[in-house]
């Protein structure tokens, strides 16, 4: 029987819990879809580095629109580069510059997002919209 998927929720001190490796932070678990009944997986252990990111590109439009920022500007996400490098991930039709990421198996999403005009080509996961299984 496989380790249970464990939500970022009931993780403590995620930031140091779930990386692993000298310099690069490296994720030290397999990712999941964070649907329950939905056992996919997005990432291996090892596949993707956690990083600072903008938090407002996952920000949920809310009506009618806040010219206010609430929460902080920045937001941990595992970061690829490559696209190839996921295991099951869907991608979202381009919304502006911006291509949402879902679980490949049930559609729950945004998980993350890859931004087509950004100077970098990442592929960005947040890390408290996805659940883990700890070895």
């Amino acid at each position: 029987m496989s380790a249970p998927l464990i939500p970022y929720k009931s993780i403590e001190n995620p930031a140091s819990n779930l990386v692993v490796g000298e310099g690069l932070a490296k994720n030290a678990y397999d990712i999941f879809c964070p649907r329950e009944g939905c056992r996919s997986i997005v990432l291996k252990k090892g596949a993707a580095t956690w990083m600072e990111r903008d938090s407002l590109k996952l920000a949920l439009p809310t009506d009618p629109p806040s010219t206010t920022t609430d929460g902080p500007p920045t937001q941990p996400y595992w970061v690829l580069t490559n696209m190839m490098d996921f295991e099951n991930i869907g991608f979202s039709h381009t919304v502006d510059t911006t291509k949402y990421l879902s679980c490949a198996d049930c559609d729950i999403g945004p998980l993350g997002y890859h931004d087509l005009g950004a100077p970098e080509k990442e592929y960005l996961i947040a890390v408290e919209r996805v659940r883990y299984r700890r070895e």
